[in-house]
């Protein structure tokens, strides 16, 4: 038996609500892209042997279902590429899920992706990373109650992408992510946003981008992206250090609009940002991003991902 796992990555908008006085915090938004993506290979073995990047998550992750489940077989977990860390991507809770999904697979456990998600302690505030593995496309999470957090955020909405929208992605070479407990001491830090920040960007979601990606209309579904990056990246500016989370972010945001882009971002807290065009702008835009992200003394890379609307593709070869 082999199996062979390739994941989405993810773009995350924004978080809607840090108040909680409803009775839930959080609720997410985020779409799925093709690249970069983690691709996984598993088999039996005599035992847990890992190779490729990250061994040290990996064995992690694996061990905790083996050990669970009292599995006393191997199993060799080859990454054969894999999603940049810390970048705004999501690659902590992709390479969890497939290396969950993969050790189901081989010792027939019949995990489901949420299962997995909660075993591994993914998506303790964001529902978007685990969704995007299985669904694809562009997905809302209704966040948690207040008392729950320890459970996966319900699927509010999701809807596929149209095949012909592309985003523009800039990866500078600079430090400016937060995860893990960098992340857990920003919310603490911040004071939570007053009641018609709320209204207003969820007044943003539900009447201008959930009809415009079902409409397809990639100028109003833009402009909604754009509205919703500039509330809580001002929202986030005392933490972050600006409405970017660093000035060549804020830089190539600013170039993304001066191309055309339709909408733009920063990608929970960087340093991926991203432009909305369509197909036939592209290159274009990509490879003047490029330049703009090498001048002088600087690093990055440019690069355009399409949607995915699938989800990870999971395929078993007995």
């Amino acid at each position: 038996m082999k199996v062979s796992i390739k994941t989405p990555s993810r773009l995350h908008f924004a978080m809607l609500d840090l108040r909680g006085d409803l009775g839930r915090k959080f609720g997410s938004i985020g779409v799925a892209i093709d690249n970069p993506s983690i691709q996984l290979t598993a088999k039996p073995a005599d035992s847990l042997n890992v190779e490729g990047s990250r061994p040290e998550r990996v064995v992690k992750f694996a061990e905790k279902i083996m050990r669970e489940n009292q599995i006393s077989e191997g199993i060799n977990i080859k990454i054969d590429s894999d999603i940049p860390e810390h970048s705004g991507f999501g690659s902590g809770t992709q390479l969890a899920l497939a290396v969950g999904m993969a050790i189901s697979e081989v010792f027939n456990l019949d995990y489901s992706e949420e299962l997995i998600a909660v075993k591994l302690g993914r998506s303790k505030r964001s529902g978007i990373g685990t969704y995007a593995f299985k669904h694809g496309g562009f997905i809302i999470d209704g966040g948690h109650g207040i008392n729950e957090q320890n459970k996966l955020p319900p699927l509010l909405f999701h809807s596929q992408i149209p095949e012909n929208w592309r985003f523009i992605i800039g990866l500078p070479e600079v430090n400016s992510a937060k995860s893990g407990d960098k992340e857990l001491n920003a919310f603490k830090k911040v004071e939570p946003p007053p009641t018609t920040l709320v209204a207003n960007a969820t007044h943003i979601v539900l009447m201008q981008m959930m009809p415009a990606i079902i409409e397809k209309d990639i100028e109003t579904f833009g402009s909604a992206m754009t509205k919703i990056d500039s509330i809580f990246g001002d929202y986030w500016e005392n933490i972050q250090g600006g409405r970017y989370s660093h000035p060549l972010i804020e830089e190539g945001v600013d170039f993304l609009v001066e191309a055309g882009a339709y909408g733009v971002g920063q990608s929970s807290w960087g340093p991926a940002f991203y432009g909305l065009v369509d197909k036939e702008k592209a290159l274009k835009v990509e490879v003047a991003l490029q330049k703009i992200l090498n001048r002088v003394d600087r690093k990055g890379y440019a690069f355009s991902a399409s949607p995915n609307n699938q989800g990870a593709q999971i395929e078993v070869r007995k």
